[in-house]
This record gives C-alpha cells, structure tokens and sequence, in this order.
C-alpha cells in the first residue's frame, strides 16, 4: 500500500504540470483570428425577398415576345389527340413558364465571377497557417500536432470549404473551358482549351498551301474566352522563286437524282441601314352611367368617350439625332338630356433635334407648339366660344443642352426660348382672353425654358409617363412664370386593355391666379403598332 500513496501524488503532480506548460504555450502564442468577409450574394441559401406581382391575367410577362405568349396560352387550351405529342409540349411549356429559371441562371454566372476570390482565399489562409505552424514550431519545438494548434478553428474551416462537394461542383463549373481547333492549310491541328482558369501560351506553325511555315505563338487569357496571336521574333520572309501550279477544276457530271440542278441562281442584295424608327400608340376609353327615370336618388344618365393618339417619328445617325411626337386627345361628353359636348381636344407637336456634345448632354434645338382643332365653350349652356382652330396656338422655338442619362429621362435646359400666342379668328374668339393686347393677333416674348420627360415601368403593370414644362419670360415679374405638368397612369389589364389616369396641371397668372387642374379616368383598349 505505501508504495500506491507514493505513485498517485507523483500522477497528480505530473497532471498539473503539464496543463500549467501548455497553458503557459498557448498564452505566450495567441492564436491568430483571420476575419472572413461574408457577402449576401456569396451565399448559397441567400433567397430572393423581391415581391413578385400574380395575376392570373398577365401571365408569362417575363417573355418579351406577344407572339410567344399567345402560343403557350393557345396551346394549353387546345391539346393533342396524341398522348405522346401532348405530353412533350407541356414539358416546354413547363419550361417557357418558368420564370424562377433565369434568376437561377444568373445567380449561377454572379456566382462563378466570385470563384477566384474564393481560390485566392483558400490559398492565403492555407499559407497563414503553414506560417504559423512554423513559428509555433520555432518557438516551441517540443510540441506535437502544430497544424492543428497553431489555428484550429479556421484550418477546420478552410478544409470544410476545400473538400466541400457543392463547393467542387461550383468550381468545376465556373472553369468550363471551351475546347479551340486550330487547323493550318494542310489540315493540321492544333487543339488549345480556353477559361480553364490559367494564363498559357501555345506554340504552332503557321501553313500556307504551298507549305511554307512560320512559327506562331497564342496566348489564352486566364478566366475569359479571348486569345492573341503573334509571330516569332527576328522573322523575315524572302521570297527565292515562284513556282506556277495549274489548279484543275473538279469535274461535275450530273445525275438525274442530283439536287444541284434544281438550284437557282444565288442574287445578292444591297444591305441598308435605317436610321429612321417610327411607331403609334392608340388608345380608346370609355365611361358610361344609366339612373332609371324612378330612382329615388335623382341624377341624370352620362356616357363618356376618350381617344388618345400618338405618333412616334425618329431619325439617329452617329451623334445626330431627330426626334418628332404627335398626339392628340379628344373626348365627348353626354349628361342625361343635353347635347354631345367635348371635354377634351388638345393637340401637341414637339420636335427637338439634337447633337452629340460631351458624354450625356447633347446640343438641341426644340420646337413645341399647340392648339385645338373644335370649338370650346365657356359653359354647358354656349353662352360665349373660347378657343377653336388656331385660336389660339402656342409655339416656343428654344435652344439649349439636353441632359440624357438613359433612354427613357430627358432633362432640357434652354436659357434662349421664343413664345409666340396667335389667335386666328379674332372675331370668334377674344384675344385679350389669352394676354394679347387689343386689335392684335399675336403676342411675342423671350425668356428660359426647362422641360423634364421620364417614363418607367413599375411592377410589370403599371407605366408612369410625367411631363413637366417651365416657362420663364425676361419682360415679366418672376412670379408670372407659367407651368404645365402632365402625368399619365397606364394599369395594364391584359394584353389589349388597360385602365388610365390622365392628370393636367396648369398654372399661367396671365390667366388665372389659381392652378388650373384637369382629371380623367377611363378604361379602354389600347395598341401599337
């Protein structure tokens, strides 16, 4: 028994002794941290929290073309009599629908773009570790597993990822190479792989059809499909004689069965390029209300009819462009028993050429002009006429720099802009009702201009086309300048109809201390073409 009292405490002893060294070990060496950056798009199980709008009636809106659209939908009401057939179409139709497949596809190619950075990690923390291990092992020689305790944590991490399948695969993947055939004259071949992630130059002999060689270099760029060719240094050609061949041409005797005789003719035609892009946009609504002669509430029967009519016209050729828009708004309004009046007849014509000036601002000249085609009324009751044809027509011709960052934003500034009001008829219609002095037909002033156009489609059904003019004239007080603001809202219902909103504002003091404001609302039909 005394010699197990003696044993223990030494075993204790000895315990203690050894956690104390590598305690003392560890605190003399902290280990190193690395920090990883984490980016949301890095992710394999980052999801997409975007909203995406459902409607049963605006289906398949992530396909471009109309014509697709009404293939599937025609398609899926008429199937085939063959099961077989059947069952093949709705299998693309599955596809075609699917409009969670280009998300995946270009998560996938942001995804292999980052690959490198991931490469160049694993191989830098693997190098901090080793760098470690070494200065442990120089610091400390007597211990054992120095890989392990140098960083531990971040070396079980950085094997995770390096040994990880789905990681493998991705890797894979984002090195698909492209397999490249260089063939010479004599039929040679020279087969170079691209995008396998590695910078190479590969050696061949360029060959004519008289054999002569010369020796070529290709280097492949590392990551991307591009390639370069150059010769060899200190290679001169030095032609030592000619040699004549007679070339023989390959005799054709045709057979009955042949298809080359039925050949026509081949015709070549000029290529032209067309700087001219046109297109219309009509579109019809219409309102309408019925209140029986019985109807407690009292209120009286309306109908409504609303077109609108848009006519592009554009010419762009190198830095010069033309753009020309026409439209033209009518309506008609019935309430109970009163006439067909109109509540709606403007018609505008811009027409703005421009000039390339320095990156998004371009030189242009603009003309604008606009007026009415039918009588206009102070009243229901017609008690005095207040505008017709040409009565009045505004016209502002200006000059300035336009401001384009993208195709569907336009800001004009022009500090140089002429106004012109003209009334034609002014036995019909009084001019001093548009600020035009008595006994004359026209009013003439020059100030700065500022008009602001943008278009954007938001959430797939909704397009917002605003407008916004500012007039200021050099004669006038600052607080007389003049404002026209004009906002469209186009619901799209389905492929043909769609629901509008077409707000007006107006502020002229000329006219009128108060702003002007004009509302519709229809729901309608709509085209292009």
């Amino acid at each position: 028994m005394g010699k197990y009292f003696i044993i223990i405490p030494i075993l204790f002893l000895s315990v203690v002794l050894q956690a104390q060294v590598k305690n003392s070990v560890m605190s003399s060496f902290p280990p190193i941290v690395v920090e990883l950056k984490h980016e949301l798009e890095d992710s394999l199980d980052h999801v997409d929290t975007e909203p995406v709008f459902e409607n049963k009636r605006l289906r398949n809106l992530h396909i471009e073309n109309p014509a697709i659209r009404y293939a599937i939908e025609f398609l899926k009401k008429n199937p085939y009599k063959y099961h077989e057939l059947d069952r093949y179409i709705r299998v693309l139709i599955g596809y075609a629908e699917n409009r969670y497949v280009r998300r995946s596809i270009d998560y996938m190619k942001e995804y292999f773009e980052t690959m490198p950075l991931k490469e160049e990690a694993i191989s830098k923390l693997k190098e901090k570790i080793r760098q470690d291990s070494i200065y442990l092992y120089s610091q400390f020689p007597g211990l054992d597993s120095l890989y392990f305790d140098a960083n531990k944590e971040l070396a079980r991490l950085v094997y995770f990822v390096e040994h990880d399948e789905d990681y493998q695969w991705l890797r894979k993947k984002s090195t698909d190479a492209v397999l490249l055939t260089l063939q010479t004259a004599k039929n040679k071949t020279r087969k170079v792989w691209l995008n396998d992630g590695k910078s190479k130059f590969f050696h061949f002999m360029a060959e004519n059809f008289l054999g002569d060689t010369i020796g070529s270099w290709m280097q492949v760029y590392p990551n991307d499909y591009k390639i370069r060719i150059f010769l060899d240094e200190n290679v001169f050609q030095i032609r030592k004689y000619v040699e004549t061949q007679e070339y023989w041409p390959e005799e054709f005797i045709p057979r009955p069965d042949s298809l080359y005789d039925c050949l026509a003719p081949m015709t070549l035609g000029k290529l032209r390029r067309n700087y001219w892009f046109y297109y219309t946009d009509v579109a019809f609504s219409f309102g309408q209300g019925y209140i029986s002669d019985t109807w407690s509430a009292g209120g009286e029967s309306s109908l409504s009819i609303l077109s609108d009519l848009k006519f592009f016209l554009n010419y762009i050729r190198n830095s010069f462009s033309w753009e020309n828009t026409f439209r033209y708004r009518l309506g008609m309004l019935k309430n109970g028993d009163e006439a067909l009046s109109k509540n709606e007849d403007k018609f505008e014509l811009q027409s703005k050429a421009g000039l390339k000036a320095f990156r998004h601002w371009n030189y242009a000249m603009q003309l604008d002009m606009n007026t009415l085609f039918f009588r206009s009324y102070d009243s229901p009751e017609r008690n005095e006429v207040i505008g017709a044809f040409l009565s009045p027509v505004n016209v502002t011709l200006s000059l300035g720099l336009d401001f384009k960052p993208k195709s569907n934003i336009s800001l004009y500034l022009s500090p140089i802009a002429g106004q012109w009001i003209h009334v034609q008829d002014t036995a019909l219609v009084d001019p001093t009702r548009y600020g035009i002095e008595v006994g004359k037909k026209t009013k003439s002033t020059a100030g700065a201009k500022i008009e602001l156009k943008n278009t954007h489609d938001l959430w797939n059904f909704l397009k917002v086309d605003n407008r916004v003019i500012l007039f200021s004239s050099y004669y006038d007080k600052p607080e007389y300048i003049t404002l026209d603001w004009q906002v469209t809202l186009n619901f799209q219902v389905n492929y043909f109809m769609q629901t509008s909103i077409y707000m007006n504002a107006v502020y002229d003091r000329h006219y009128s201390k108060k702003i002007q404001f004009k509302e519709t609302l229809g729901i309608g039909v709509n085209f292009r073409f």
